[in-house]
């Protein structure tokens, strides 16, 4: 392999995990964020996609437009691979972080403290129609607690395919 190619590779695998790594940081929460909540009932969820808006698209395209310029450049040496490397680059990167943000979420309707409700959230197994949850909002975003033998736990995103009947039976509604 000659020393161009390499430096390709090198080079699209530096751009590429530089943006998955920037696309995938967590939220910071803040110590001494006060909380309230509503008590409510689930009686009724909807399928919904939902954005997360998890990923920053426009860093994440100007890493992809950076890194499809440096490519477009070694591969062409003129300007015009490099400007087409670039928008390329732009648009890949871009494209992936607006994909990478789209998830399968659930409209819940809730009979709450504070009347009826309806929160979308990401899908969670923990979700059944007659369950009793905890709507809890703050300083961010909010969060939904769902009881469980007399506990209540907070409802974190699943996959379909850990519990396909729950999410097709969400589907077919």
């Amino acid at each position: 392999m000659n020393k161009n190619k390499i430096a390709i590779i090198t080079l699209a695998s530096c751009v590429l995990g530089t943006s998955l790594m920037n696309g995938c940081t967590n939220p910071v929460s803040e110590a001494g964020t006060v909380q309230s909540y509503y008590e409510g009932t689930i009686t009724g969820m909807e399928a919904i996609d939902i954005d997360t808006n998890k990923h920053d698209g426009t860093s994440n395209s100007l890493l992809g437009a950076i890194g499809g310029a440096i490519i477009g450049n070694l591969i062409s040496k003129n300007s015009t691979g490099t400007l087409v490397g670039a928008g390329l680059g732009a648009v890949a990167a871009g494209g992936a972080s607006s994909l990478s943000d789209r998830h399968d979420g659930v409209r819940l309707t809730i009979n709450s403290d504070n009347g009826p409700l309806i929160v979308d959230m990401p899908f969670s197994c923990k979700y059944a129609v007659g369950k009793k949850v905890r709507l809890i909002s703050g300083s961010s975003q909010g969060s939904v607690m769902v009881e469980n033998n007399g506990k209540y736990a907070t409802a974190t995103e699943d996959s379909y395919d850990k519990c396909p009947a729950l999410y097709n039976s969400i589907k077919s509604n």
